[in-house]
C-alpha cells in the first residue's frame, strides 16, 4: 500500500513477536521504504493511549475464510477509543460500523493499492473530522456499553 502513498504518509507497525520468522520477512520487506517502521509494543492496558499518538488505523484482512469475512477485530475497537480515523477493506462488519459512525473510510476491494487510493484522497480535515466522529463512536463501541448488551442476552437464554 505504501508504495501509492504519497510523502505524507508513513506507517508504524506494533507487533507482538509472535511469529519471528514472519516478522524478520516484513522488515525485509519493509526496509526499502524509510516511511515504515516497527515500533515496540506496548502492553494490553496502554494501547489506545499510545494510539492516540497517529492519525489512521488501518487494518487490510482479505477475506480468506469465513472468520476473516467477517471478522471484528479487537484492533478494530482500539482505533476507535484511541480516536482515530479508519481506513478498512470492505469488511461486512468492519465497514457496517465505519460506516454507520462516519468515522473513516471503506476501500472499494481488499486491493492495497484501492485502499491507498482512498487514503489519498484525505486532507487534515476529514482526518480530524474521521476523529472526532471515533471519539464519538467510542461512548456507543465500548465494554461497558456492549458488555451490558451481551449479559443481557445471555441472561434471556438462561
Amino acid at each position: 500500500m505504501m508504495r501509492y502513498l504519497d510523502s505524507r504518509f508513513t506507517l508504524d507497525f506494533m507487533l507482538v513477536e509472535n511469529d519471528p520468522l514472519y516478522l524478520a520477512e516484513l522488515k525485509e520487506v519493509a526496509k526499502e521504504d524509510a516511511r515504515i517502521r516497527f515500533v515496540n509494543p506496548v502492553p494490553m492496558q496502554e494501547i489506545c493511549q499510545r494510539l492516540n499518538d497517529y492519525d489512521i488505523g488501518v487494518f487490510l484482512l482479505p477475506p480468506v475464510n469465513f472468520n476473516y469475512e467477517h471478522a471484528l477485530p479487537n484492533k478494530f475497537f482500539e482505533f476507535i477509543q484511541a480516536r482515530l480515523a479508519i481506513a478498512i477493506g470492505p469488511s461486512p462488519e468492519m465497514a457496517a460500523l465505519t460506516r454507520r459512525y462516519e468515522c473513516g473510510v471503506v476501500a472499494d476491494s481488499f486491493d492495497p493499492q484501492d485502499l491507498a487510493v482512498m487514503l489519498q484522497r484525505l486532507d487534515t480535515q476529514s482526518i480530524a473530522d474521521f476523529k472526532q466522529a471515533s471519539h464519538l463512536a467510542a461512548g456507543d463501541l465500548n465494554y461497558e456499553r456492549g458488555g451490558q448488551f451481551l449479559l443481557s442476552e445471555v441472561e434471556k437464554l438462561i
